[in-house]
């Protein structure tokens, strides 16, 4: 038996007033606490006076097949199966030190990651790691956003093959591509890539196979016809046009009304080096002459103005495409959030209960609950005062054992 006890808990939903304790036994949790009980003489305890335990992290956006330095959505098409297996193992090591114990993973390369993944589901992955739930390589038009990771499709017959090989492998989640993307040259990032009738077609051959659809979208169009389609998820939502973000009232409520959950809201911090961005990024900055604060506050309020209107939103921070978005960076999105106007309970809430149900495992993991997978981490200082020390991590709990 296991118990983690700390200063303040948060569970999920809400923190604890004074400490609590976790007990942990045979890979769950056994028992959520006030204060400090009395345990068995033989329980191994791990002490944080000073700390605060939550449920284990979750990144709902992350491209382990990339390498977390600048531009590295580039090299992954010259990778040998070798080289990607180290990625995809860096990743997790960076993940799971910065208590992270899921990862939605959403641009693999010739499902390298699904295998992964099935690897860690027969119980043959020898190496403590996140557990992934994966989307295989995202569905995009002919030469379209990130095109080179093997999901081109360019007609119904296409779509409907790709999709029932994603269902067939029993992927967790299929991604399309409905804009095209800043790190892909000559994509058009304010511009949908598929006919609305192709996407619907796309997310209801999803549908029928029991899989749930997310959407890559920058363009509002794109954002626009996602709903329409009846996608499950939008991955950044950037709603831009050539005037720049536009969110009207009225998208927030169909955004609302249709239980869509937005991830991918990347953070960009108001010191960003912007240098490091892709050059389409840098490219419009210049085309709008946008200082890296100016657009750290034009996300600060599309943000706040998705969280103010009950937009269900989840951190997913595109890991792994830079290295200012290196693998490991929810902390990061979290304090984003928090930034833009949501309680430190919402913004904790987005990387834990409410990105595990986005996953599929809200009713085992994200909540400090009996009976929950024991996913933990410990983080060292008090969260409801300085969400900055989530990035503190002192302890990782993956599956009942203790890994960090």
């Amino acid at each position: 038996m296991l118990a983690i006890r700390a200063g303040q808990m948060f569970d999920g939903e809400s923190f604890s007033t004074g400490g609590g304790t976790v007990v942990i036994e045979n890979g769950r949790i056994a028992g959520v606490e006030a204060g400090w009980p009395d345990l068995p003489a033989d329980t191994q305890i791990l002490d944080h006076p000073d700390g605060t335990v939550l449920p284990g992290l979750i990144d709902c956006h992350a491209h382990l097949v990339c390498d977390s330095s600048d531009q590295a959505l580039d090299r992954v098409a010259g990778y040998t199966d070798d080289a990607i297996e180290a990625v995809i193992t860096e990743g997790l090591r960076r993940q799971l030190a910065a208590g992270v114990t899921t990862v939605r993973d959403l641009g693999d390369r010739g499902f390298a990651v699904l295998e992964r993944r099935d690897r860690q589901r027969s119980g043959t992955s020898d190496l403590p790691e996140p557990t992934i739930v994966a989307a295989g390589p995202p569905l995009t038009s002919p030469r379209g956003h990130c095109f080179y990771l093997g999901g081109e499709v360019g007609d119904r017959d296409q779509i409907a093959a790709a999709v029932q090989e994603r269902a067939e492998r029993a992927v967790d989640i299929v991604k399309v591509m409905a804009s095209g993307g800043m790190a892909t040259p000559g994509t058009d990032v304010l511009a949908p890539q598929f006919p609305l009738e192709d996407l619907r077609f796309l997310v209801d051959r999803a549908h029928a196979a029991g899989l749930p659809v997310t959407a890559h979208a920058h363009a509002l169009s794109a954002v626009e016809q996602a709903i329409d389609a009846g996608v499950d998820g939008i991955e950044h939502c950037s709603c831009m046009s050539e005037k720049g973000v536009e969110l009207s009232d009225e998208l927030l409520r169909a955004l609302v009304s249709s239980g869509i959950v937005v991830s991918g809201f990347i953070p960009v911090p108001a010191n960003a080096d912007m240098s490091h961005a892709p050059p389409a990024v840098r490219e419009m900055m210049a085309r709008r002459g946008l200082t890296p604060e100016q657009l750290a506050e034009i996300r600060l309020t599309w943000l706040g103005r998705l969280h103010r209107a009950g937009v269900r939103l989840v951190t997913g921070p595109d890991s792994g495409i830079g290295s200012e978005l290196a693998h490991g960076g929810v902390s990061n999105a979290v304090a984003f959030l928090v930034a833009a106007g949501a309680s430190t309970a919402d913004g904790l809430a987005a990387a834990t209960a409410l990105a595990a149900d986005a996953c599929g495992f809200g009713d085992r993991k994200g909540l400090l609950r009996k009976g929950y997978d024991a996913d933990l981490v410990v983080v060292g200082g008090g969260l409801n005062a300085d969400i900055g020390v989530l990035s503190d991590v002192r302890s990782v709990v993956l599956g009942g054992s203790v890994v960090s």
